[in-house]
C-alpha cells in the first residue's frame, strides 16, 4: 500500500491521488533506458534500508496542523456490452471493513500513467513454446503502450534479470523480448517481490503482469512475501498462464495454479488462460497457439483500458499496521467492479 501523509498549513494543499510521497524517496532507482538487448543482473534480496523522513519543523504556534493518509484502491471495470460512457465518482461506493467511505479521489485511466511491469517465465519448462511467446509479448506492448507510459521487462528463471528498465519506447522493449531465452529453473516469487520494490516509488497505475505457469522452485521469497509486497506497493498482478491445462487434475500443478489465482484474485487482477483445456483443440499447431496467447494479451490490454482509481481517507485513525478489507461497488446496474482484496494500515 501506497499511503500519502500530507500536512497541511493554514492554506488547503491539493495533491496528485497517485504522485509518490515527497519524502522517503531515496531508495528509488532510476529509470534509465538501457539499449536493446543489454541485461543488467537484479537484485533479489530485502530492500535497503530507507532513511527517516526529515524532522518537520514545528509549526507556529497560530497554525493548524492535520495529518492525513490518502488510500489509494485501482479499480478494473466491466460494463455491459455497448457501454460507452464513462462512470463517474458518484457512481463508486468503497468499504473498508464493512464501513463506508468517503472517495475523496477519482481518475480514469487514460488520465492517469501506467507503470507495468512484465515478469517473463525463462525458465527451461517454457522453452517448447518461448518463441511464439515472445511474439505475443511484443504485440501487447505495441497494443497497450502510450506516450505517458512506461513499462520494464524481466526475464525471470533461476536469477531475476532486467532485460529492459522502465522506458517508454515500444521498440526497446519489443526488442528485449526477443532477447529472451529459456534456461534455468524458476524464481517467480523473487521476481514480483523486486517488481513491487521497483514501483513503489513511482507515480501513476502500478501494474504487474506474470507470463508463468506459476511454478516456483528457487525463490527466497514466499508466496506470502511476495503478495504483501505487491499490496504494499498497490500493484495490480495480472497473469498469462503459460502451462497447459489437462482435465485430470494428476497431472495438473494446482499449486502453481492456486498461487497465480492468489496473486491475481488478492490485487485486484485476473488471470488468464489461453489455452484451453488439452483435447479441445490442436495442440500441435502453432500459428493456434499463438491466436490463443495473443487473444489473452489483447483481453489483458482491455482491462488496462477500464481501469478507475479512487482514493479516500480511512475513517479508521488506528495506526495498527492490521490489514483492511476494501470491497468495491458500482452503482449503476450491469457493471461489476474488481480491485484489490485489500491494504496494510500505516503503522507509527
Amino acid at each position: 500500500m501506497r499511503n500519502h501523509t500530507a500536512f497541511l498549513i493554514i492554506t488547503v494543499t491539493v495533491f496528485a491521488a497517485l504522485g509518490p510521497p515527497a519524502a522517503g524517496q531515496s531508495g528509488r532507482r532510476s529509470s534509465r533506458e538501457m539499449p536493446q538487448g543489454q541485461q543488467k543482473p537484479a537484485r533479489t534480496g530485502p530492500p535497503a534500508t530507507r532513511p527517516s523522513p526529515p524532522e518537520q519543523k514545528e509549526p507556529k504556534e497560530e497554525s493548524i496542523r492535520v495529518s492525513t493518509d490518502l488510500v489509494t484502491v485501482v479499480t478494473s471495470v466491466a460494463g455491459p456490452a455497448g457501454a460507452a460512457a464513462p462512470l463517474r465518482r458518484e457512481d463508486f461506493e468503497v468499504l473498508e471493513d464493512g464501513v463506508p467511505q468517503e472517495i475523496s479521489a477519482f481518475a480514469r485511466d487514460n488520465d492517469v500513467p501506467l507503470r507495468l511491469v512484465m515478469l517473463f517465465d525463462t525458465s527451461s519448462s517454457v522453452a517448447p513454446q518461448i518463441g511464439f511467446e515472445r511474439r505475443a509479448a511484443g504485440r501487447f506492448f505495441e497494443r497497450v503502450m502510450r506516450p505517458q507510459d512506461q513499462a520494464a521487462l524481466y526475464s525471470v528463471a533461476t536469477e531475476v534479470v532486467v532485460m529492459q528498465d522502465f522506458t517508454g519506447r515500444v521498440s526497446l522493449l519489443t526488442g528485449a523480448a526477443k532477447q529472451l531465452r529459456a534456461k534455468g529453473a524458476t524464481s517467480l516469487y523473487d521476481g514480483i517481490f523486486l517488481a513491487a520494490e521497483q514501483l513503489s516509488s513511482l507515480p501513476g497505475r502500478h501494474i504487474i503482469v506474470i507470463v508463468s505457469d506459476g511454478g516456483d522452485t528457487t525463490s527466497g521469497k514466499n508466496l506470502k512475501e511476495a503478495l504483501a509486497a505487491a499490496q504494499q506497493a498497490d500493484a495490480v498482478i495480472f497473469a498469462i498462464f503459460s502451462g497447459t491445462r489437462s482435465p485430470s487434475q494428476n497431472v495438473r500443478d494446482l499449486a502453481a495454479e492456486g498461487a497465480l489465482a492468489t496473486l491475481t484474485g488478492e490485487t485486484g487482477g485476473e488471470t488468464f488462460y489461453p489455452r484451453p483445456l488439452r483435447g479441445d483443440y490442436d495442440e500441435g499447431s502453432e500459428d493456434q497457439e499463438l491466436k490463443l496467447l495473443d487473444a489473452a494479451f489483447a483481453r489483458l490490454a482491455d482491462q488496462l483500458r477500464t481501469q478507475y482509481t479512487l482514493g479516500f481517507y480511512s475513517g479508521n485513525e488506528a495506526r495498527d499496521g492490521r490489514f483492511r478489507r476494501l470491497t468495491v461497488r458500482i452503482r449503476k446496474a450491469g457493471y461489476t467492479a474488481r480491485a484489490r482484496a485489500g491494504y496494510y494500515a500505516p503503522k507509527s
